[in-house]
């Protein structure tokens, strides 16, 4: 009976992990003039080809939420990875080792920034006095 009960306690314990989200809050862009900033927006001109790594040993799964009513462009460190639409969810599939995921509002209003964890879902949320 005990081994059934740690067994269930266990199994709970790890899906309360796996749906776990981290609530990301937006900060306020600061715009410097001069300064270049090392989140580059691809020519929308030529065809933006995003690599989309096979999910297989060693990949992970990165689910994005945007709630909030703005377009946010996204990159994976430092690589532009694409654009979410307002209110839209979205999954990465990205190779194991990536170390930041970085989102910014397509006018440069807010960002959010977070380390690279596996596996993990990010909601994209604006500070409550801006909501």
């Amino acid at each position: 009976m005990k081994k059934i009960l740690l067994t269930m306690a266990v199994l709970f314990t790890m899906t309360l992990a796996c749906v776990a989200q981290e609530v990301l809050t937006a900060t306020r862009v600061v715009k410097s003039r001069g300064a270049e900033s090392e989140y580059v927006l691809p020519d929308m001109n030529d065809e933006v080809a995003i690599e989309r790594p096979v999910l297989s040993r060693g990949g992970c799964v990165v689910k994005i939420d945007n709630w909030t009513g703005y377009y946010v462009d996204l990159w994976v460190d430092k690589n532009y990875k694409g654009r979410l639409n307002p209110w839209e969810n979205s999954q990465l599939i990205m190779p194991n080792g990536f170390d930041e995921i970085y989102c910014r509002t397509m006018g440069e209003s807010y960002q959010w920034m977070a380390g690279g964890e596996c596996n993990e879902q990010f909601v994209l949320s604006l500070p409550e006095e801006d909501e």
